[in-house]
């Protein structure tokens, strides 16, 4: 059953993306491209794929780029007819040719303990750098002449200046923090490096939605996220697309910073959720169906992006599917009345989760020192 589309302003263009989507790493090999083939044709309740892959995947060397395994899974999208969204990953996933060109490295080391490469050295370019910005510039070029024509790509994600993921996250222990401090005032340099790949990823891409995965950056205020929000906005109002990667269901998210900004630009920029964990692995980290659909209802969100496992169960994402849509029917008022009188509702005070993460990362960093 696929879900129809989020309640939409009337002066909004009809959203890009809505319905349930999944997340999926770009398949290695025939088989897990079979399995992953397999999957999407036994799950009708899916709308689309966001498609991921590292830069470093793609082009090895310079300016030799290997579509392949884009191409191959694009292929069994087409089959279904389904939708995707392309999202290539620069920072810890940039080619090391980049570097010996000249681009200007940034020396790190992984620091989420849930990583398996927690503790590990990383490099990422310096997102200023203009070696940096000349070869990917190049790439995002590239991705647009070979799949911008294809009506089933509706989405790119906006990566520019990243880490380990989509999002806007970028290195900051005490000691990052100090380096980039060190090269003058990151705001402004940032800044540009966002407006500059929000218009290069958009004329590529001229007919799909630009999607900013929200995040804090180093120690920077909402504000400039807002300031990058309000130049997609002001430049591709009917594209521009704000995408929150930590909605939950262990409680209300309203304090969350990125659930704040989608709350504020929800009546003016189209905007969706992805799941901060999967319902499958325990559902600890990600909490319960409901209360998740509550706060997807709260923000009027256009479409939910699930985790791997639970995208590609036929169970989990009925379940999913049909939960959000009660909430939907109900409304947020009635639909969070009926979850309390099921006892069912779940308060800020109920999730030790968080604290729980706070003393694993301490506990690991200190026994890494």
């Amino acid at each position: 059953m696929l879900l129809g589309n989020a309640p939409a302003l009337a002066a909004q263009s009809p959203p890009l993306l809505s319905g349930l989507w999944v997340t999926q790493k770009m398949p290695a090999n025939d088989f897990e491209l079979s399995s992953f083939a397999k999957a999407v044709a036994a799950n009708p309740n899916l709308t689309g794929i966001c498609l991921h892959i590292g830069w470093k995947d793609i082009e090895k060397q310079s300016g030799k780029l290997d579509f392949s395994a884009i191409d191959k899974t694009v292929e069994v999208l087409r089959q279904s007819g389904r939708k995707y969204e392309l999202s290539v990953k620069p920072g810890a996933e940039t080619p090391a040719y980049v570097y010996e060109e000249g681009a200007k490295p940034f020396l790190t080391r992984a620091n989420n303990p849930h990583r398996p490469n927690f503790g590990q050295k990383l490099t990422i370019p310096v997102p200023w750098d203009a070696v940096y910005q000349r070869n990917f510039s190049r790439v995002i070029e590239k991705l647009g002449r070979r799949y911008a024509a294809d009506p089933l790509c509706v989405s790119v994600v906006l990566t520019c200046a990243n880490f380990q993921s989509a999002e806007m996250h970028l290195p900051q222990t005490p000691e990052d923090r100090a380096k980039w401090k060190g090269m003058g005032n990151y705001e402004e340099k940032l800044l540009q490096v966002y407006k500059k790949y929000t218009d290069e990823w958009a004329k590529a891409f001229p007919k799909q939605a630009i999607s900013l995965h929200l995040s804090k950056v180093l120690d920077l205020p909402p504000s400039f996220n807002e300031r990058i929000i309000e130049y997609g906005l002001s430049k591709y109002p009917e594209r521009f697309t704000i995408q929150n990667d930590q909605l939950t269901g262990r409680k209300e998210d309203i304090a969350v910073m990125a659930y704040t900004l989608v709350q504020k630009y929800r009546d003016r920029a189209h905007h969706g959720f992805q799941s901060a964990g999967a319902f499958v692995h325990g559902g600890e980290r990600m909490g319960s169906m409901e209360m998740a659909a509550l706060n997807m209802v709260h923000a009027k969100g256009e479409y939910w992006e699930l985790w791997h496992d639970d995208g590609l169960s036929v169970e989990v994402s009925e379940n999913v599917s049909a939960t959000w849509k009660e909430a939907i029917d109900l409304g947020y008022d009635a639909y969070k009345k009926m979850l309390i009188s099921k006892g069912k509702y779940r308060d800020r005070g109920e999730d030790g989760y968080a604290e729980k993460v706070r003393r694993r990362r301490k506990a690991a960093q200190t026994e890494a020192e």
